[in-house]
């Protein structure tokens, strides 16, 4: 649960392969694996944040809301 919640990018992939725990088949499983690695490959990984002074955190995001002609909603 605690991957799912702090690394979004697992979220999509480990709620896919949990659809098939019942009656899973090798690739199921291959991907799995493959997600495995990639949490014991990033597991240093992380941002640390100092408290100093009046820095301050600023975030952008690339909001595209003309992409979609039919309701102009965001992609």
């Amino acid at each position: 649960m605690y991957l799912t919640v702090t690394h979004l990018d697992l979220m999509f992939i480990v709620s896919l392969i949990s659809r098939y725990m019942e009656c899973p088949t090798k690739s199921h499983l291959l991907a799995a694996k493959k997600v495995l690695r990639y949490v014991k490959g990033t597991v240093n990984f992380g941002i640390f944040y100092k408290k100093r002074g009046s820095e301050k955190l600023f975030e952008y995001m690339d909001n595209n809301y003309v992409a979609d002609q039919d309701d102009k909603k965001n992609t």
